[in-house]
C-alpha cells in the first residue's frame, strides 16, 4: 500500500453573479450577498470539464488512469457524464470513467475512491471532478443559498500538495435536504433541525474519529474546511471539537453560494493558497452522513500557489434573465428546432468534444472541418489527427439578433487559433459591445442545443480576462 494525496486542484467559477438585493427586490424583501450563476450554456458537465482542464494544466492527460465525476445535478439521468468530461478533457479512451451522485458527499466519496485506487496501484493518477447547478424554487430561501461551480482534484502518489493521513466515513439516513426522481427543485426541511440534529452531531462525531485515527488533537489543525447544508453553523462543530477559530476557512457562501459537490474542493483550494509545508488540515463534508479527512501539506504547495488564481472576473445578472437561464420562465425552453442525430454527433466528436483538427500530410495545412480533400493542395485522404490550441485571436465576427437564444445577440466568431487552424464558433461570457477584431480569446466547452432529444455540446470562445488582484 503506497502513499496517496492530492497533486493539484482546478476550479471553475461561472462569470455571472446574482446579488441578493436584485433577487430580494423581485419579491419585495431585502437581500444581501451574491451567488455564482452558470450561464445558459453551462451545466455540471461543462463546469467539470473546465475545472478538469484547469487542474491538468500543462500535464499530459493521457497518463491519467481514471476519471470520477460527482454531481447531484448531472445533465443525464441515464448516461455517463464522466465519459463526456473525459472526452472534453481529451484524456483518451484507455481510461476508467465512474459516475457518483445522490448526495453532497458524492465529491468526497469520489475522492476517497480515487485515493484507494492510487494506494492499490491504479497505474497512474486519478482525476476527480465535481460540479453542480442545483435548482431551487424561485423566491425560496434556497435560491440565494445555492451557487454554481465546478472543481477537480488530481490524486496520485508523487508530487502531492497535501497527503491524506487518515479518513473516516459515517453514514446517516436523515431526510433534511432532498429531491425525488420526479422533482426538479431541491426541497429542505426545518433549518434548525437540519443544522443541529442532522449536520452538527454526525460531523462532530466524524471529525473526532478522524483526528483520533490520525493521532493528533484539534488544536494542531491549522486549517479546517467544514461544509454544511446552508454554509453556516460551523461553530456547532468547531467549538466543541476545540478548533482554533482562526483555523476555519471561509467557504465564501455570501459571495458564491453553496457550491454542491464542488464546495469542499473549492474551499480546500482556498486553504492551500496560504498553507505552509507541514501544516495539518481537516476536511469534513456533510451529506447523508459525513466524510472526514486529515491532510498534511507537502512540498508541492509552493508550486500550487504559483499558479492558483481562485479570484475570477465576474458580471452581474438581472433576476429575470437569471430565471430564463434556469428555464424557470414559461417559453424559455430551447426553441431552435436544431437538427442532431447520433451519427452526426459521432462524426463530429473529434472537433466538438475533443477539439482535434486535421493536418494535411502533404502541405501542412491545418483544418478544423471533417474533410477528405485538403482545400489548399487537393491531396485526398492524407490527414493526421492534431490537438488544437485552445487560445487564439478573433479574426472577424457577426452578431445575430434573431438566433434563438436567452441572451441575444449571439456573436458568431472566426478564430485564428494559436499554432494554426481557423475555427468558427459562438462567443459566450461576453457582452456585444465588448467584441473587437484582434481580441485574444480562449476556447471553452459549452452546451449548444437540445436537438435530437439529447444534449449537444461544442467548443465556444470567450474573451481572455485577467483575474482581479
Amino acid at each position: 500500500m503506497g502513499l496517496a494525496g492530492i497533486i493539484d486542484i482546478g476550479v471553475h467559477l461561472p462569470w455571472l453573479r446574482l446579488s441578493g438585493k436584485e433577487a430580494g427586490s423581485a419579491w419585495g424583501r431585502p437581500g444581501g450577498g451574491e451567488r455564482a450563476v452558470a450561464s445558459h450554456d453551462e451545466d455540471s458537465a461543462t463546469m467539470a470539464a473546465a475545472a478538469a482542464l484547469d487542474c491538468i494544466g500543462s500535464r499530459d492527460g493521457t497518463g491519467i488512469a481514471a476519471l470520477h465525476f460527482a454531481s447531484v445535478s448531472p445533465p443525464y439521468a441515464e448516461k455517463s457524464t464522466a465519459s463526456l468530461v473525459a472526452a472534453a478533457a481529451d484524456l483518451g479512451r484507455g481510461i476508467r470513467t465512474v459516475d457518483h451522485g445522490g448526495s453532497l458527499r458524492a465529491g468526497t466519496g469520489a475522492l476517497l475512491s480515487a485515493l484507494d485506487a492510487v494506494k492499490a496501484g491504479a497505474g497512474g493518477p486519478v482525476l476527480v471532478c465535481a460540479a453542480d447547478c442545483r435548482q431551487a424554487p424561485p423566491g425560496s430561501m434556497l435560491e440565494m443559498t445555492f451557487g454554481d461551480a465546478g472543481a477537480a482534484a488530481l490524486v496520485g502518489g508523487e508530487g502531492a500538495v497535501a497527503e491524506v493521513l487518515s479518513a473516516v466515513s459515517l453514514s446517516q439516513e436523515m431526510v433534511d435536504t432532498w429531491r425525488t426522481d420526479e422533482q426538479r427543485m431541491v426541497r429542505t426541511g426545518d433549518v434548525r433541525f437540519n443544522r443541529v440534529e442532522a449536520y452538527a452531531k454526525i460531523t462532530l462525531e466524524a471529525c473526532k474519529a478522524v483526528l483520533s485515527r490520525a493521532g493528533i488533537e484539534a488544536r494542531q489543525v491549522t486549517k479546517a474546511v467544514l461544509t454544511s447544508p446552508d454554509g453556516r453553523g460551523h461553530g456547532a462543530v468547531a467549538r466543541p471539537l476545540g478548533l482554533d477559530p482562526k483555523a476555519m476557512i471561509d467557504p465564501k457562501t455570501d459571495a458564491l453560494g453553496m457550491l454542491g459537490t464542488a464546495q469542499p474542493f473549492v474551499t480546500l483550494a482556498a486553504a492551500l493558497e496560504s498553507a505552509a509545508v507541514g501544516e495539518r488540515m481537516l476536511l469534513a463534508c456533510y451529506g447523508d452522513g459525513c466524510d472526514a479527512l486529515v491532510l498534511e501539506v507537502r512540498e508541492g504547495v509552493g508550486r500550487f500557489r504559483e499558479r492558483r488564481r481562485l479570484a475570477s472576473p465576474s458580471s452581474p445578472i438581472g433576476y429575470v434573465k437569471f430565471l430564463s437561464y434556469k428555464r424557470l420562465l414559461a417559453g424559455c425552453e430551447d426553441s431552435s428546432n436544431a437538427f442532431a442525430s447520433q451519427i452526426q454527433a459521432s462524426r463530429e466528436a473529434p472537433i466538438s468534444l475533443r477539439f482535434h483538427g486535421k493536418r494535411c500530410r502533404a502541405c501542412g495545412t491545418m483544418n478544423t472541418l471533417s474533410l477528405r480533400v485538403c482545400p489548399h493542395c487537393g491531396t485526398r485522404e492524407q490527414f493526421e489527427d492534431v490537438k488544437l490550441a485552445r487560445r487564439g485571436i478573433l479574426n472577424t465576427y457577426t452578431q445575430e439578433h434573431y438566433y434563438p437564444s436567452p441572451d441575444p445577440p449571439v456573436t458568431m466568431a472566426v478564430i485564428d487559433l494559436d499554432g494554426g487552424g481557423r475555427y468558427l464558433s459562438q462567443m459566450t461570457d461576453v457582452s456585444a459591445s465588448e467584441v473587437r477584431v484582434g481580441m485574444p480569446v480562449e476556447m471553452t466547452f459549452r452546451r449548444l442545443h437540445e436537438g435530437g432529444g439529447f444534449h449537444n455540446y461544442c467548443w465556444k470562445c470567450r474573451p481572455v480576462r485577467e483575474a482581479p488582484k
